[in-house]
């Protein structure tokens, strides 16, 4: 590989330099090309080298320049930029994609090791939503880029399917269902359940508003212990109201009437009530049934899925194991706690003070045995960045538990996705439905190929796979190129269009360069097209955004960031723009010239065909 043949050479310049060899050399493909055709990072260096950035690329450059396929090296501010020899650049990218395209962009960074990512983990209390969306996408696309980085990936689910917040929609059934289930109300089993925790959630609002009315001394004994900021300040009375509204949630949730008896049918339910217990089976297979069809059409699987039903109890025995080690304590109200402060955190109940589990709880002993059951070597959690400071707080309780593979513990945390009009509010049923935006996606791609198709030529059971596949592609793209830690907007009819930075421009590229290489029915073996006739420099660059594809995929799976992978597919896309603006393939005249360009096409579509593959996005030859 001509990437590695550049490695090797600018490590054995740094050692002639500098005495000593580095662990990884950071090349790098500059966004502005006039700059070079790939850079070395001296900032990068400078770090291991313990030397400025500017004097290692000075000196860097003085050597490497001229060697092998490094036709000119120059040093500019703490960079050096490399110029290649044209020849090496085709010679490094058409073949070697074309001779094993599944090899092409694979690469070592987590070669050995044994992972688990545990992405989705929903609620089985109500359907998934866009939000679920993010992480299903995300977790099952970054599973599949460790396994391109040579990992051992074991993809992980959790249904959430024990705990007050399933008693909610229980115990709403119990009180207004009417004996009605999924079959007899013609929706999916999801959608049914999901419409008694909103009902709940109303009827909840409705009995804590009347009991706070009529107790007004709470409120006021609320106000003079919370009414103050940090700098002693007036808290403003509405802000101050709304926090008290939602502290009943956690601090006083018993004192309205179906709030205790939630929590008494949580008890029951975690006493083996039978009557509890049939009802939990009933609804939760219901919400389960609805969920794994969704999965199916979002094109999302796992290996090994765990229920928390299951996993409070090994989490109870684990914290019952570290009571008596000493790493928790029992508080005089009976709950079980640890004190992080140590580690500045704070203070985290593990067990409540009636024996009941929380979240926490569950997930001690789901990542105890996670660990024991499959041997891994790291876990990745792929959940909100809400929950940022739950995961700290996990990952100090397995280190405080004494166990070494604490420090291979990550939690990839992803921003909000908000829609033009705000955010979305479970509780308040103003979510936009997987099921629900999927169909409206699918119907919005069917508007934009009957567009590009007046005369209605395309038979009706292929328009409907081509919009699936589109409006699935481009939902997938849509939530996977911003970078996950950053919140962002999501607005169903961009995420189609065929212009923009979408999925559904990807998509074209890729199916026009299919009809491209169908067309011309050429397929002539890459040792023999005459790669020197390639003097373009939109030829070029399109060969320099090949060539880097290997590049990216080391850094997505050393980031753990899908999203650099679609940046790449965009620029790629941009790329072959220019290329068949300037350099035309079937019309060519000259034939040795028309199967080179036509060799560089098939290049592009395979390496398009990977990164797609890499993002988890179905492919279609013909739009």
């Amino acid at each position: 590989m001509l990437l590695d043949q550049i490695a090797v050479l600018a490590n054995q310049a740094i050692k002639e330099a500098f005495g000593v060899r580095v662990s990884r050399v950071p090349l790098e493909f500059p966004q502005n090309r006039s700059f070079g055709d790939l850079t070395i990072n001296g900032f990068m260096l400078a770090r291991e080298l313990k030397l400025p950035p500017a004097g290692i690329a000075e000196e860097l450059a003085r050597c490497i320049g001229g060697i092998g396929p490094i036709d000119s090296a120059a040093a500019v501010d703490g960079y050096v930029n490399l110029r290649l020899v044209p020849e090496a650049i085709f010679q490094g990218s058409i073949p070697q994609v074309l001779h094993d395209p599944d090899r092409f962009g694979t690469n070592e960074e987590r070669a050995g090791k044994k992972l688990m990512v545990e992405y989705s983990a929903p609620n089985t209390n109500k359907p998934q939503h866009l939000g679920h969306m993010r992480t299903d996408f995300l977790g099952h696309s970054l599973s599949l880029i460790l396994e391109n980085a040579g990992a051992e990936v074991v993809k992980a689910n959790l249904y959430n399917d024990r705990g007050t917040h399933i008693c909610k929609s229980m115990l709403a059934y119990q009180r207004w269902g009417e004996g009605a289930t999924p079959e007899s109300s013609g929706k999916k089993g999801d959608h049914f359940v999901g419409d008694f925790y909103v009902l709940f959630e109303k009827r909840f609002k409705e009995e804590r508003d009347a009991w706070i009315e009529a107790n007004p001394d709470h409120y006021a004994a609320y106000r003079d212990k919370h009414g103050k900021d940090r700098k002693d300040r007036d808290v403003p009375e509405e802000k101050l109201r709304t926090k008290y509204a939602a502290s009943f949630k956690d601090e006083y949730f018993d004192k309205v009437d179906l709030g205790r008896e939630c929590q008494e049918m949580l008890l029951a339910w975690e006493a083996e009530d039978p009557q509890v217990r049939a009802l939990w089976e009933t609804m939760t297979a219901w919400v389960i049934e609805g969920m794994e069809k969704t999965y199916v059409d979002l094109g999302v699987s796992f290996d090994v899925v765990y229920r928390e039903s299951e996993t409070w109890q090994w989490g109870r025995a684990k914290v019952m194991e570290g009571l008596e080690k000493g790493v928790f304590y029992k508080r005089d109200d009976e709950a079980i706690e640890i004190d992080l402060r140590a580690d500045k955190l704070d203070k985290k109940v593990v067990l409540r003070s009636d024996g009941t589990a929380i979240y926490v709880t569950q997930d001690i002993g789901t990542t105890i045995r996670k660990a024991e059951e499959h041997g891994l070597d790291g876990q990745v959690w792929v959940v909100g960045n809400e929950q940022i400071y739950h995961f700290q707080v996990l990952f100090k309780i397995m280190e405080r538990l004494g166990y070494g593979w604490a420090e291979d513990l990550y939690h990839l945390a992803y921003g909000m996705v908000n829609l033009p009009d705000g955010r979305m509010k479970s509780r308040e049923g103003t979510v936009v439905d997987a099921d629900n935006l999927l169909t409206e996606v699918a119907g919005l791609a069917t508007e934009e190929i009957k567009a590009r198709d007046p005369t209605g030529e395309i038979p009706s059971d292929e328009m409907e796979h081509r919009a699936r596949t589109i409006g699935l592609a481009s939902l997938r793209f849509m939530l996977l190129k911003v970078s996950p830690k950053n919140d962002m907007m999501f607005d169903p009819a961009d995420s189609v269009s065929f212009d923009g930075d979408t999925g559904a421009r990807v998509l074209y590229a890729y199916a026009r360069l299919r009809t491209m290489i169908n067309d011309a029915a050429d397929e002539t073996p890459p040792d023999e097209l005459d790669l020197t006739v390639l003097t373009h420099e939109n030829e070029r660059n399109l060969a320099l955004s090949i060539l880097s594809f290997s590049g990216t995929t080391a850094r997505a799976a050393r980031d753990l960031n899908p999203s650099v992978i679609a940046s790449f597919l965009i620029e790629l896309v941009r790329d072959l723009n220019r290329f068949y603006d300037r350099c035309p393939v079937l019309k060519e005249a000259d034939e040795a010239t028309r199967k080179a360009r036509l060799g560089l096409c098939r290049a592009a579509a395979e390496v398009v065909r990977r990164g797609t593959q890499l993002l988890g996005m179905p492919l279609l030859d013909r739009m």
